[in-house]
């Protein structure tokens, strides 16, 4: 009798664990999913830096006074050929980029 028992419980027990990975696996691939989607739904907006006007405002007025750019090193990743656009994944990048190449006419040199 012992036997028969301790036999049927570790059979329930090797079922609760089967069916547990069963259902991590099935959440697993629902995660997958909705990170997919995510991805997709970012990569469809266009990037906005913000206030046009305002981002113009500010590299006149440091035109104007001559301002040197905060950033004068590329930022990590700057490839040859690169411009202001590749660098649109950060505001104050892509505007520390505009900066520059007003300021020097030229941008990063890598």
């Amino acid at each position: 009798m012992g036997r028969v028992a301790l036999g049927l419980i570790s059979c329930a027990l090797t079922f609760t664990i089967a069916m547990a990975g069963v259902l991590q696996a099935g959440e697993k691939e629902d995660m997958e999913a909705i990170q997919k989607q995510l991805n997709k739904n970012v990569l469809e907006k266009p990037f906005r830096p913000g206030d046009a006007a305002a981002l113009d405002a500010y590299l006149q007025q440091a035109i104007k006074n001559n301002t040197p750019p905060p950033q004068t090193q590329p930022p990590s990743g700057w490839q040859p050929g690169w411009t202001c656009n590749n660098l649109m994944y950060s505001f104050y990048q892509y505007r520390n980029c505009l900066h520059y190449y007003q300021y020097y006419g030229y941008y990063y040199m890598y």
